[in-house]
């Protein structure tokens, strides 16, 4: 028999929910009022931090160290320390941060720079070095480095040979705007240059076009300042430039400016962005660019069927990238190679990685002819002892707690923090424990931290198949595409909210959730009921049926729309290559612009593919998933939300 779950009554769950509700709209009543009522509970020091964490303006240590004491080691401890240091930053009372630093446990960059303005502010310590290292991390700087940043800046601490390598950091990742921050830290003529750099970058550029590469420091500088401006904004004139009248800039400088414009070309799905990455070879070839613009240059190689340039980029992803990139280099490199006339090469890497659980490891498995199966034999259950101890932990039970009261956000923390150092075993039966109790959050969450082998009855749970079997029929969607979808939107979380608004399984915007109401005939439909588990079904499967019919059955392109909009999928797809009929659904779904977007398209083909194996339905292929992605049919197709 499965352990019981942890009890909380009907009233108190109800507290707790509305405690929650008000915490997400910065009201803490809701939660003062539960407060009594959950005293002694295991969601007692949640409730007691949503009451608290909304008025930290007017809070003072005592309540901090009030908190600590009542509910020490906890989660909500952790994350209101780290709220209480950013108050104490805005108030600058760098004492009182001092003070409370030494608590903190965690490794915010951001909290240790603040930490480093503290000790200048407070007894003028030079932090400089400390500062300048964690203000290079973040392309933005972050706001607790800028801070620091500007103090030892107006100190004199900061030199002007960091300052400007910073800016040109700024300039480089398109944090123009972020830059002007620091201007007040040069004399006036120089940031009067910055500051043009950043609002007139072709008049700098045309400027040195004209009279020549400036042999001027300041105006070599904000020339550079100003060629990365324009590499975000216009990349093809500023190659034009840079091959041109500007060849006089040393080669490393042109090189990593013209890195970072074709990669913007890339990112802008403009035709010729590949010859723009090879044009940049050219320029320096001892110019090593980051994994990440190498991506962008694979992405822009693959769109124009340039496989020498697919290979040389897979090759660098391969050896200079992060372990999470060998599955993509691998199978894009296999791709190059088959179609270079080495099939047999091509095979040997997509073997290393075909596998039914993951998107690359699927196209791979499709690649090498075989179909996606999971294994036949249903997974072993995990040991019923290990199943009753996961049971007993606070950690757990919190958790558990915190998800039938649809916390869901605390609830999804919680169990990661619990389980940050379980092992497989110890997952596996966690993963069991929430299944059996529905919360399919967070069984996927456990599941999906397991290292060796994959219970798939876990992984790739199906609640509520009589209604997505009725929504299936009504629509005509696949059961496995819903599945694919809903696992990726909500992991089956019915009541679930995202930060923007959208809502239930299917996590529909309620602007759109009104509009497929009227347009399916769903008369009397109440903003209200979007939750509802059917109603939320039955609307969207709806739009992504009428998805589907605008993007000619491509699971790609209605994915991609379904997560950004179907105007933005379309525009993608027309952005590229206009002149082509129609362009691999793969390498669309490697284009998309938009990495949340391109990541969400991948995990939910992944996903259904997987289902529809488990299902045993049709198109159990991810290929036949992505199909080929060809342009809307935008004069016929009504506007959609």
């Amino acid at each position: 028999m499965p352990p019981p779950a942890p009890a909380l009554d009907a009233g108190a769950a109800d507290l707790a929910t509305q405690a929650w509700l008000g915490f997400q709209h910065d009201d803490p009543q809701p939660a003062v009022a539960a407060l009594p009522a959950l005293r002694g509970t295991l969601l007692e020091p949640w409730v007691a931090y949503w009451a608290l964490q909304p008025r930290l303006q007017g809070a003072s240590q005592q309540d901090i160290d009030a908190f600590a004491k009542a509910w020490p080691g906890s989660l909500p401890l952790k994350r209101l320390r780290s709220q209480w240091l950013l108050q104490l930053a805005h108030r600058k009372d760098w004492a009182g941060y001092l003070g409370a630093y030494p608590a903190y446990d965690g490794d915010d960059p951001q909290l240790q720079c603040l930490q480093a303005q503290a000790k200048f502010e407070t007894d003028a310590t030079d932090t400089a070095a400390q500062v300048l290292a964690l203000w290079a991390r973040e392309p933005s700087g972050g706001a607790g480095c800028n801070s620091a940043a500007k103090a030892l800046l107006a100190a004199g601490l900061i030199g002007d040979e960091a300052l400007w390598a910073r800016l040109r950091g700024f300039f480089a990742d398109g944090q123009a705007r972020t830059a002007l921050q620091f201007l007040s830290a040069l004399p006036a003529p120089e940031a009067k240059a910055v500051r043009r750099a950043a609002q007139d970058p072709l008049g700098v550029m045309l400027d040195a076009a004209r009279d020549g590469v400036p042999t001027d420091t300041l105006q070599r500088r904000v020339l550079v300042l100003a060629l990365f401006n324009m590499a975000q904004q216009d990349p093809q004139q500023t190659m034009r430039l840079l091959g041109g009248s500007l060849r006089g800039l040393r080669a490393d400088l042109r090189a990593g400016i013209a890195w970072r414009a074709a990669r913007s070309a890339s990112v802008q799905l403009l035709p010729g962005a590949a010859e723009l990455f090879e044009q940049a070879q050219r320029i320096d070839p001892a110019w090593q660019p980051d994994p990440d613009t190498w991506k962008w240059c694979l992405r822009a190689a693959l769109r124009e069927s340039r496989w020498a340039l697919v290979k040389q980029a897979t090759w660098a992803l391969l050896h200079d990238g992060q372990p999470g990139d060998v599955a993509e280099a691998s199978y894009w490199r296999g791709v190059a190679l088959r179609a270079t006339g080495q099939p047999a090469k091509a095979r040997a890497l997509w073997r290393d990685i075909a596998e039914p659980w993951s998107y690359y490891g699927q196209l791979a498995t499709e690649a090498l002819g075989r179909r996606v199966r999971v294994p036949a034999q249903v997974p072993t259950p995990p040991d019923m002892r290990l199943l009753y101890q996961e049971a007993a932990r606070d950690g757990v039970r919190e958790a558990l707690l915190l998800y039938r009261v649809q916390a869901y956000a605390p609830a999804a923390w919680q169990w990661r923090a619990t389980l940050d150092d379980a092992d497989d075993a110890q997952l596996h039966a966690a993963a069991q424990l929430a299944c059996d109790q529905q919360a399919w959050l967070l069984c996927i969450s456990a599941s999906e931290r397991m290292q060796t082998g994959v219970d798939w009855s876990q992984r790739y749970v199906m609640p509520f198949r009589q209604q997505v079997a009725q929504a299936s029929r009504s629509t005509g969607v696949g059961e496995a595409f819903l599945y694919g979808i809903m696992r990726q939107e909500s992991r089956f979380a019915p009541g679930i909210r995202s930060w923007a608004g959208a809502n239930g399984l299917m996590q529909l915007m309620p602007a759109t959730a009104r509009w497929v109401a009227r347009k399916i005939g769903l008369d009397g439909f109440q903003a209200e009921q979007v939750n509802d588990v059917a109603t939320n079904l039955t609307l969207g499967s709806a739009y992504l049926d009428l998805l589907l019919q605008r993007f000619d059955g491509s699971q790609a392109m209605a994915a991609a729309g379904y997560n950004a909009g179907p105007g933005r999928s379309a525009r993608w797809r027309g952005m590229p290559l206009p002149d082509k009929a129609s362009l691999d659904g793969a390498i669309f779904t490697e284009s998309i612009p938009v990495e949340q977007t391109r990541d969400y398209v991948k995990r939910v083909l992944a996903n259904a593919t997987v289902y529809s194996a488990l299902l045993g339905g049709e198109r159990q292929s991810l290929e036949s998933r992505l199909a080929l992605a060809a342009p809307a049919r935008t004069s016929t197709s009504q506007p959609m939300p």
